[in-house]
């Protein structure tokens, strides 16, 4: 059975407080950089060139299919 003791609670914590995320919009990554390289739920790291990578909105798009006639009850 796992027992979380307090010292191991803390450094969870601490991991977790430390984990950097980047800012939306913000860059995430290139040649050099040294900041936060993981993007908030629903951006995506994306290489703008090899200097820059920024965190972009994620679009998902829809194929509307045409619907017939309604059928009679």
């Amino acid at each position: 059975m796992l027992r979380i003791t307090p010292l191991l609670a803390i450094a969870c914590i601490l991991l977790y407080a430390s984990a950097q995320i980047a800012a939306p919009w913000g860059q995430c990554g290139g040649i050099a950089w040294t900041g936060p390289t993981i993007c908030p739920p629903g951006y995506d790291c994306i290489v703008l060139n090899d200097y820059q990578s920024q965190c972009l909105r994620i679009y998902t798009t829809t194929t509307a299919t045409p619907e017939g006639p309604p059928t009679p009850a």
